[in-house]
């Protein structure tokens, strides 16, 4: 009976959202006082215990982590293992880490159907630039599972290492900006960014080099490669994927041990 009323509890927040239009979809919320709501979400259970919860549409993803598979309310920010985050339309990654806060509540967790319910409100920042308040978050009978969790919006893969430690993104972007490729590599409070020409060759590229740019962002520190190597290994036009590898130094930083392998928009 509990379990009953706790989902006529959730349907009774999507349908008192604005503008929904169905009240079946996995994950909706409220961001900035305009309606956000998922064509699907899907759901990790992690190696080490979290669960990480993707809602998406074509072209924005919403991205819950909670530290544990539980029944009960995550804290948010403050460099948490819990944390949420937003990638928006034109790529911008808000994230509650490490400034942010909000919660996370976690109602129903079936195990043995495998699907997790619940809410969430927080407020995430786009690293000294924006702030998005999201209200009235719901995720309703998400599927999860221990394998890889499906997001259109993730690019392929992008690996390196910062001072020798892993850099190991949760959302990669890869788009076609009119006369350049920018690939962005992104973690709760981190990113690398590479551009390379729209029509770049397989080749090696030392850094700096003119229509070829890294930078990493840490916080609210914004630092550009001062010397390295881009290197394109394929590049097909017609199927708009690139492969490659970079090291790079900034006057704080040396990544290292780069790689990429993406299809770009």
């Amino acid at each position: 009976m509990k379990e009953i009323l706790i989902a006529m509890l959730l349907l009774a927040g999507l349908s008192s959202c604005e503008d929904v239009e169905r009240n079946d979809l996995a994950l909706q919320a409220n961001i900035n006082n305009k309606f956000y709501s998922s064509n699907d979400a899907r759901a990790k259970k992690n190696e080490d215990g979290s669960v990480t919860i993707h809602g998406f549409t074509n072209e924005e993803t919403m991205t819950l982590h909670i530290s544990r598979a539980a029944k009960r309310t995550f804290d948010l920010g403050e460099n948490s293992s819990n944390y949420a985050m937003f990638l928006d339309k034109g790529g911008n990654l808000y994230s509650t880490n490490p400034a942010g806060h909000g919660q996370i509540v976690v109602s129903t967790l079936d195990e043995e159907n495998n699907h997790i319910s619940g809410t969430f409100k927080y407020e995430a920042y786009l690293s000294g630039i924006d702030t998005i308040y999201v209200e009235k978050g719901v995720f309703f009978q998400v599927p999860f599972s221990e394998d890889g969790v499906l997001d259109p919006n993730n690019a392929g893969s992008f690996r390196a290492k910062v001072d020798g430690a892993l850099f190991s993104p949760i959302l990669v972007v890869a788009k076609d900006s009119g006369n350049s490729i920018v690939l962005t590599g992104s973690t709760t409070n981190a990113t690398i960014t590479l551009s390379v020409p729209v029509s770049v060759e397989a080749g090696d590229y030392i850094l700096p080099k003119s229509g070829f740019t890294a930078k990493y962002k840490n916080d609210n520190t914004s630092q550009n490669a001062n010397s390295g190597e881009i290197k394109v290994l394929e590049h097909n036009i017609s199927t708009k994927s690139l492969k490659g590898s970079f090291t790079f130094s900034t006057n704080q930083n040396e990544i290292s041990e780069g790689s990429f392998e993406v299809i770009y928009e």
